[in-house]
């Protein structure tokens, strides 16, 4: 859609005054998002995936932005916080001033933990509808088996025992999740951080969650004892909060994350000698979280 379109497509259905400007920021994994521009001050306009979650998204903003969790949605002319365009969906968010780069060295984990805590808690009870897990373990390794069995890497190879031992880690399904709450998925201001981008939202173990986040946000350079202190900060700031992980589960929804990567590159890029560098680095620290945490 051009952007005289686009212009004219907001004006229709938001009551946010005259457009001004419209930039394309970066995409997201489950939506593509513009800088929406206007008289009545600056949003985000984001094409969605689907209807499902167009409404999954309504529902969990809805609660989350009271809780100053994500930012809250505009609500359009129909009444609701997403809009149909022929074929395609889009809500319409309040942009975030004064948000900063992620920096470990500032980061509040605690208050970051007790933040996820409190997610988890207000999803806990919403309805939603029913979302396919895109990069479950099980349909990665259907989609990549037979070429990691015919690499001649070591390393290449030695993903089939990685599957089988996430395969056989305890399945939850008791929560509501984010889904892929890594860094790119959220906000950094100095005093909080907000979640976006609920398009892999389903049930699951909350710990996926937290081994995500933390993944993401712990460079692989970090000593261990330094790591270490920012994951009990997290955890601590979680039960704080009234939640309860467990340093078994964080490290096995960590070996899971990590391996859902690593086959996801081997699906979209083959295996190259990239991702096998990538690869080795990661085996080595799914151990040194294993050495933590267990």
């Amino acid at each position: 859609m051009d952007h005289r379109v686009m212009k004219e497509f907001i004006e229709e259905f938001y009551d946010i005054g005259r457009i001004q400007r419209v930039e394309v920021m970066k995409q997201g994994t489950s939506s593509e998002a513009k800088c929406i521009d206007s008289s009545a001050g600056r949003f985000v306009l984001r094409k969605l995936r689907d209807e499902r979650q167009a409404v999954n998204e309504e529902r969990l903003h809805h609660v989350l932005s009271l809780q100053n969790i994500s930012p809250a949605m505009v609500i359009a002319r129909n009444g609701l916080s997403y809009v149909h365009l022929n074929d395609e969906i889009y809500n319409l968010q309040y942009y975030v001033e004064e948000t900063v780069p992620y920096d470990q060295e500032t980061m509040h984990f605690v208050e970051f933990g007790n933040m996820l805590a409190r997610f988890h808690h207000a999803a806990y009870k919403l309805e939603i509808m029913d979302q396919q897990d895109r990069f479950a373990l099980s349909l990665l390794w259907s989609q990549v088996r037979d070429e990691v069995r015919g690499s001649s890497s070591a390393i290449i190879g030695s993903l089939e025992g990685h599957v089988e031992q996430c395969t056989e880690y305890i399945v939850r399904n008791d929560s509501l999740i984010h889904g892929d709450l890594g860094v790119w998925n959220m906000l950094f201001m100095k005093q909080k951080t907000l979640l976006i981008d609920f398009g892999e939202v389903r049930r699951g173990d909350p710990h996926f969650d937290v081994a995500a986040a933390l993944t993401s946000m712990i460079p692989a350079t970090v000593r261990a004892n330094e790591c270490l202190s920012i994951i009990e900060d997290v955890m601590k700031g979680y039960a704080e909060a009234g939640g309860l992980l467990t340093r078994e589960q964080l490290y096995e929804q960590i070996h899971l994350w990590l391996l859902r990567g690593w086959l996801a590159w081997i699906r979209e890029r083959g295996v190259t000698s990239p991702m096998v560098q990538h690869m080795e680095r990661g085996v080595r620290r799914v151990a040194v979280f294993k050495e933590m945490l267990l």
